[in-house]
């Protein structure tokens, strides 16, 4: 049981790391002065985007800390900022992982609002499906500095509904 959370746990920060890597070489690659403009079809930014893939990396933090006091954050501007601010949460978050102990990643705990299909849940599975919300978030991205976003991506005035027992069924 110990190697298996090890390798889950080793899994987990491999994805998560590639996936930042992923965001941060699709913000460096979209034009500084493009950062504020909307694709045809699609109500959010390219900033709106990054700032809230900033938003959910520090949610991985957050239910890495499970309760800690949250720091005040402060006002991004500019494309380098944004950077520096992903970073800066990455790092963290990396810390958390890290320091961790395998006890802890199967421990319950509070639910964040946004899963609000859970009151509580695994510290775990709430880390998994985070990811996830990063990674649909992080495509929406690359849909925008590709400029072929054309409604693909959600935002936060129009929900999708999810159905837990689908999304669970289809991923065993």
């Amino acid at each position: 049981m110990v190697f298996e959370m090890l390798f889950v746990r080793q899994a987990y920060q491999q994805a998560l790391a590639h996936e930042l890597r992923k965001i941060v070489r699709t913000l460096r690659a979209h034009p500084s002065d493009r950062l504020d403009e909307r694709q045809p079809g699609c109500a959010v930014s390219a900033r709106d985007l990054a700032l809230e893939l900033v938003q959910r990396v520090r949610r991985i933090d957050d239910i890495a800390w499970a309760g800690a006091v949250a720091l005040p954050r402060p006002a991004i501007s500019t494309r380098g900022e944004l950077l520096l601010e992903l970073e800066t949460a990455w790092l963290g978050t990396h810390a958390a992982l890290v320091q961790l102990p395998s006890t802890h990643w199967s421990e319950v705990i509070a639910a964040p609002a946004e899963f609000a299909t859970f009151r509580q849940a695994r510290r775990g599975e709430l880390l998994w499906l985070a990811l996830r919300e990063l990674v649909r978030h992080s495509r929406h991205l690359a849909q925008h500095v590709r400029g072929g976003c054309a409604g693909g991506g959600r935002h936060r005035s129009e929900p999708k509904p999810r159905n837990p027992v689908d999304e669970f069924a289809a991923s065993a």
